[in-house]
């Protein structure tokens, strides 16, 4: 059996999307009056390595949150310019917009190594995965996502921070006598999302050895909590896990800030009170962690940091072409030997200005050949950002490119997604181990495709191994899976498919009996009675003869 801090299922607060943001600093999450002697204590510190790894980050953020992030951080990513006065900076601003490079690259990658559905197989040959799995697989975090949908949400996130946890829960019993008592009330592990952003810290049992396992982490939640008949309220809270244990810590309220006082609270240094802490049910911290581009444990680089950084310089170069063109798009008239007057020039086709003889009229506009010049610049950096991504997603051919040269261009991509593919399958694998100990119940094998290759077969490819089959250099077993894997026939058991055509040949050479539909045996039925009756007929005309 299991534990977790909510006692209450009606109660359990939900996860609020999007987690705070973390600080440039530690002295930011410092409370006032906090003295130096109990910084130790404060269970939002930010450990140095986090720092280090957020620093990374900001540019992520930046593309992942898009053109609002943009808008909202206009004074670093659009900084005004010298002499641009603070009216026309803001429609610079506005108009400019955040192209999603870096964040689709990310999906696109996670699509390509989810293809296919995970499978679950049994630890034991020849035997079926338990029925329990088959039907918790389709709700792995308790609130409806499937495994399929939930290491989606995994991978991405690996592949823009540099790694992404999956916390296993598991509701609290309370008084139950044992464990059928506990399964009869649907009790079941969950999936927690864990961004890298959100653990601040971490420490090993021993520092002085980094091969030590880790022996503490503090994440950081925010937590939606019911409040009155309609109500909730957001909070924040620090969940600390050691080994075997776990504690809950929560901002300290006060009651003149009208969210009250709860005085069953234990006080802790730092403005923080401990909410809940207890005892689990196993020996480990159940954390599972999927990496993309792993430093050490807990510690990792973005592996389309690159890419963010460009995709952050496009959007800058492109919200100066917008406003340029913006501007540009009104020519300014020119009139020579024009008097200066206070009042205003009406210009329309009912209308003339009178100049002197000497005097002209005219548009000025900018030459067109610098527009040229910063969409040029502009379309290198989307050829930058398309080299530096995943060369599948935007070089994939289906003409007459050599598989040698197929092989060469797919290098770089395919290493980088099957080492996403083997740490996510790691990471789901320690996930369903750790729900297995929840549960009491042996946990299945989890099996992640390596099969990246987008590439189909097509009508000549398909011809070619017909006619090596029909030729005998290949076996018909053999051209059934190179059909199968290019695509071309959907995901059938390849010696069910064999059994059944040597059947079918079978019975159209009358080796075994054929098989008929009731109603088809019915019509066989009455087709020998008619039998029978016209020869008994003919027996009898014979008789009549003379």
């Amino acid at each position: 059996m299991g534990s977790s801090y909510y006692a209450d299922q009606n109660l359990i607060p939900y996860p609020v999307p999007g987690v705070l943001d973390l600080p440039e600093s530690q002295s930011s999450l410092e409370p006032e009056n906090l003295e130096y002697d109990v910084v130790g204590n404060d269970p939002a510190w930010i450990s140095g390595p986090v720092l280090e790894m957020s620093r990374d980050w900001n540019a992520i953020e930046a593309v992942i949150g898009g053109t609002q992030y943009l808008r909202d951080n206009y004074e670093i990513l659009l900084p005004q310019e010298p002499r641009e006065d603070a009216e026309a900076h803001m429609r610079r601003v506005y108009h400019a917009v955040m192209s999603p490079f870096t964040v689709r690259i990310a999906e696109q990658a996670a699509s390509l190594i989810l293809r296919k559905q995970i499978q679950l197989t049994s630890r034991n040959q020849d035997a079926e995965v338990d029925p329990y799995w088959e039907e918790w697989k389709e709700n792995v975090d308790g609130l409806g996502a499937d495994l399929d949908t939930y290491a989606r949400r995994v991978v991405i996130s690996s592949l823009l921070f540099g790694h992404a946890g999956t916390l296993v829960d598991y509701p609290n019993p309370g008084d139950i006598p044992n464990l059928q008592a506990e399964r009869d009330l649907n009790m079941r592990p969950y999936f927690i999302h864990i961004d890298a952003k959100q653990i601040l810290g971490f420490r090993r049992l021993n520092e002085i050895y980094p091969s030590q396992p880790i022996s503490q982490i503090r994440i950081n939640e925010l937590i939606s909590e019911a409040e009155g008949a309609f109500g909730d309220r957001i909070l924040r809270q620090i969940r600390v896990l050691e080994n075997g244990k776990y504690c809950i810590y929560r901002r300290r309220f006060n009651s003149a800030d009208g969210k009250g006082s709860n005085n069953n609270y234990e006080e802790d240094s730092g403005g923080w009170v401990r909410y809940a802490e207890g005892t689990t049910s196993l020996d480990t911290i159940p954390l599972s962690i999927t990496y993309s581009n792993k430093v050490g444990e807990l510690i990792s680089k973005p592996p389309l940091l690159a890419i963010a950084h460009l995709n952050i310089l496009h959007t800058q170069r492109s919200a100066d072409l917008s406003h340029s063109l913006h501007v540009a798009s009104q020519p300014v008239l020119v009139l020579k030997g024009w008097t200066d007057t206070e009042s205003t020039i009406g210009l329309s086709v009912n209308k003339a200005i009178l100049i002197p003889p000497d005097g002209d009229a005219f548009y000025v506009e900018p030459a067109s050949s610098a527009f040229e010049a910063q969409q040029s610049f502009i379309t290198q950096l989307e050829e930058q950002m398309s080299s530096l991504g995943i060369s599948t997603l935007f070089s994939q051919k289906m003409g007459s490119e050599t598989a040698a040269s197929k092989r060469l261009s797919r290098t770089d991509s395919d290493s980088l997604l099957s080492v996403v593919s083997k740490n996510l399958e790691a990471s789901l694998q320690l996930a369903f181990d750790y729900a297995a100990k929840y549960v009491g119940i042996e946990s299945p094998l989890v099996q992640i495709s390596r099969d990246f290759d987008l590439q189909q077969l097509d009508g000549n490819q398909t011809s070619s191994y017909m006619q090596l089959w029909m030729n005998g250099a290949i076996s018909q077993e053999l051209l059934l899976q190179m059909l199968k894997e290019g695509e071309v026939l959907p995901s059938v058991d390849i010696n069910e498919e064999i059994e059944k055509v040597e059947n079918e040949k079978d019975q159209n050479m009358g080796l075994l009996p054929q098989d008929y539909s009731p109603a088809e045996e019915d019509r066989n039925m009455v087709d020998s009675v008619g039998d029978v009756e016209r020869q008994q007929q003919r027996r009898d005309i014979k008789e009549e003869l003379p």
